[in-house]
């Protein structure tokens, strides 16, 4: 380029500038103030982060250790209550298990009370089958008696007193009859007793009549009759306070017959039909003897 036309150039140019400079003049030095501070601030802090050292590189490895961290601690607090809930269904079954155990205890209980109650029924079945044989043979043994008591002949009438006596009342007429069997004339006593019954056969002391009348036979060791006497007692009133001490008296009569079998039979009746008379206590007695 010649030089003519550079100065052509520059000169515009130094006349724009001159122009700029003439009108920065004209603006406020207190703002031009205000924005060299500013450049001078600017220019510190870029050297301050010049001069700094550079972040260290593992800070984004220490943030992701610590995601990973919060991340292991949220599956362990998960684990933690997972283990808890099992442990608590584990307690729960643990719990109705031992309630089903007692329960199948309580009912293998009943069932063996209901066994042993099953075995004491059938126990007490076959008792109550040897008792009834026992009875039948004792009933037999009783027929025999009373049918060799029929064939005895009958003693040669005794001539009627000549003047009987008078009975004030039926109740004389028996304790007088029951105090001749214990004063030690039992035969007088006995017949007195007969007297009663023929001539008072309704009356309420038939039963204690008929009793006494086995217990004179019994004194006069005469154990057949007394069997048989106390056997009317047995089987017409067996409802009455004399019936547990007729059934005792024939099993001491037939004692004393020798015949312990039948002897057992009847106290151990006595035992079980009456067990609450004083009777009963007297049979359990014998039997202890006996056996």
């Amino acid at each position: 380029m010649n030089g003519v036309a550079r100065n052509a150039v520059v000169f515009p140019l130094i006349g724009a500038f001159a122009a700029f400079m003439a009108g920065c003049a004209v603006m406020d030095t207190g703002a031009f103030t205000r924005l060299q501070d500013e450049m001078v601030g600017l220019k510190k802090e870029m050297a301050v982060l010049k001069t700094a050292p550079p972040p260290a590189p593992v800070l984004a490895a220490e943030r992701a250790d610590a995601g990973e961290i919060r991340s292991v601690r949220k599956s362990f607090a998960d684990m933690s209550s997972d283990f808890d809930r099992m442990r608590m269904d584990q307690l729960a079954a643990t719990t109705r298990m031992d309630d089903a155990r007692v329960e199948m205890q309580r009912i293998t209980a009943r069932q063996d009370a209901q066994e042993r109650a099953l075995q004491e029924i059938r126990g007490n079945a076959d008792r109550v089958k040897e008792i009834e044989k026992r009875l039948a043979a004792l009933e037999e043994r009783i027929g025999k008696l009373a049918a060799a008591s029929a064939a005895v002949p009958a003693p040669a009438a005794v001539p009627a007193p000549e003047s009987p006596r008078e009975w004030k009342s039926p109740e004389e007429m028996y304790e007088v009859a029951v105090g001749q069997v214990k004063g030690g004339n039992p035969k007088k006593g006995r017949e007195t007793l007969s007297d009663f019954v023929a001539k008072y056969p309704g009356h309420k002391l038939i039963p204690n009549a008929l009793y006494w009348k086995g217990e004179a036979f019994y004194a006069e060791k005469d154990y057949e009759n007394a069997i048989l006497s106390f056997q009317d007692v047995v089987d017409k009133y067996p409802g009455g306070e004399k019936a547990p001490d007729a059934m005792y008296k024939q099993g001491l009569s037939f004692l004393a017959l020798k015949d312990q079998k039948n002897a057992r039979i009847l106290l151990d009746l006595v035992r079980k039909k009456y067990p609450k008379s004083k009777a009963a206590g007297m049979a359990i007695k014998k039997l202890k003897e006996i056996r």
